[in-house]
């Protein structure tokens, strides 16, 4: 098979953009849409549902003639609009986007948005690279663009990693577009077509926005719907909801269970080395050991690194350079604090059972003191239960999501109730002895007592960096 040529094909849907188009939420992704929007002489409405007051910089966006709509939007916002382009953490059923679906106004996202710009302007010239998945997504879609850059290639990372799209629009000639894609933003695409889309795994998350996995699983199905017999699918082999994805597109298995069935290309791992066979005939790539980031979730990540990046063409040297030596993202499964033989790593990203679990499965039996808790994303915590009895001597609860997980873990380990960061750290400083880990891993969303989960895991840091003193 034929890796993905460097000057990509110019079968890519023209845009021509509408004369005005409405912008619902105000945030990175809003903001940076509306700005892109501006700056070509569309005409637009921006609705948010907070007040105008917590908002900074309005007039110069006013001064291009944007129109604001808060604490609603009001009546007009959507008067006259070609798109309606919805920030991510808008949900679809809002009385807006309901009343844009009635009166035949698309309803995007603002990646697939920025998306139709990016082309109607340069048809064909950007490689496009999406990323997407329960776990792992964030530290992949960074680790492929580590690999395209020390390739020599020109790279936007962008997308759900805190990035907007839209704000890369204004940087001229043809580049990698690297996006991670979630969920709530794979909603609203229609026509966004990755050349090379990566799926990491789909287990259960955002259950308090979805009414069940299979609805969940159908989002993530959305970033292929589009692909074409010359794009790439870069999927889970050990993941049964991932590797059942529908695609028109060459699909690309990794695997850390050897190497998985079937004619296709593949990533995986053999006898302690990642070995493919996606750009030639197999070859040995680099020893796992030897990988910069350790554990089995970023052995996955690191294997469909290595099938996206050959499906790429990239120089072996890039990969292997970006894979022994990529410094890895904060707030994942980072050591933050180390003193009398204890260990503190920061997993805030750790926002789901299944991320959880992978990252409590690399410690030693009985030696990790586990904090757990925080908002309830209805995930099932007692699937934790033989991790927590094999590998964790105490958990210790926060947020409201404390009384659940006690009664699903019961049994399994000793449980204490510290209902606080501030609690839990101390009560792990109290409890820790040489050769433990505390592990802030909280399987569960941060907001019922952070902004996000960065903010949750810099508190954790700074107190255990205090406590480690």
């Amino acid at each position: 098979m034929s890796a993905l040529p460097m000057t990509p094909s110019a079968a890519i849907f023209p845009e021509t953009l509408p004369q005005r188009v409405a912008v619902l939420g105000f945030a990175k992704s809003g903001r940076a849409l509306a700005e892109a929007l501006a700056a070509r002489g569309v005409a637009v409405t921006v609705g948010d549902s907070r007040p105008e007051v917590e908002f900074d910089g309005l007039e110069a966006h006013r001064s291009r003639g944007v129109r604001f709509f808060f604490e609603g939007p009001l009546p007009g916002f959507l008067a006259g609009a070609g798109w309606l382009a919805v920030s991510p953490g808008v949900p679809l059923d809002v009385p807006a986007v309901r009343e844009a679906r009635e009166r035949g106004i698309p309803v995007l996202s603002e990646i697939e948005a920025a998306w139709r710009i990016a082309e109607a302007e340069a048809p064909g010239m950007h490689r496009w690279i999406a990323v997407t998945g329960t776990n792992g997504k964030s530290t992949t879609t960074t680790w492929i663009a580590e690999v395209l850059k020390r390739a020599g290639r020109p790279v936007a990372l962008a997308g759900n990693i805190g990035a907007p799209l839209s704000g890369f629009l204004s940087e001229p000639g043809p580049r990698d577009f690297v996006c991670e894609v979630s969920s709530f933003q794979l909603e609203g695409v229609e026509r966004f077509r990755p050349r090379v889309a990566v799926l990491t795994n789909i287990t259960p998350d955002h259950l308090d926005r979805y009414p069940g996995f299979a609805e969940y699983a159908a989002a993530k199905q959305r970033l292929f719907a589009r692909q074409e017999p010359d794009d790439f699918a870069v999927v889970n082999a050990d993941d049964a909801a991932s590797k059942a994805i529908v695609t028109a597109a060459r699909r690309v298995l990794f695997s850390r269970r050897g190497r998985p069935a079937g004619p296709g290309p593949a990533a995986w791992l053999e006898a302690g080395e990642l070995v493919s066979d996606v750009a030639a005939p197999r070859h040995t790539v680099v020893a796992a050991q030897r990988l910069a980031l350790a554990g089995a979730h970023n052995l996955e990540n690191a294997l469909a690194v290595l099938a996206a990046a050959e499906c790429l063409g990239a120089p072996e040297k890039a990969i292997v350079s970006a894979l022994t030596r990529f410094e890895g993202l904060p707030h994942r499964c980072e050591r933050v604090a180390e003193s009398g033989g204890v260990r503190w790593v920061n997993d805030s990203k750790g926002t789901n059972v299944d991320a959880t679990a992978k990252s409590l499965e690399g410690y030693a039996p009985g030696s990790v003191l586990l904090i757990l808790g925080g908002r309830d994303k209805h995930g099932d915590f007692a699937a934790l239960s033989e991790l927590v009895r094999r590998n964790a001597r105490v958990v210790l609860t926060i947020g409201e999501a404390a009384p659940v997980i006690e009664q699903a873990l019961a049994g399994a380990a000793p449980i204490e109730r510290s209902t606080t960061m501030e609690n839990a750290v101390a009560r792990a400083a109290a409890l820790a002895r040489p050769g433990d880990t505390v592990l802030l891993s909280p399987a569960c969303a941060s907001f019922d007592q952070y902004r996000d989960f960065e903010e949750r895991g810099r508190h954790f840091a700074e107190l255990a960096r205090r406590a480690a003193v």
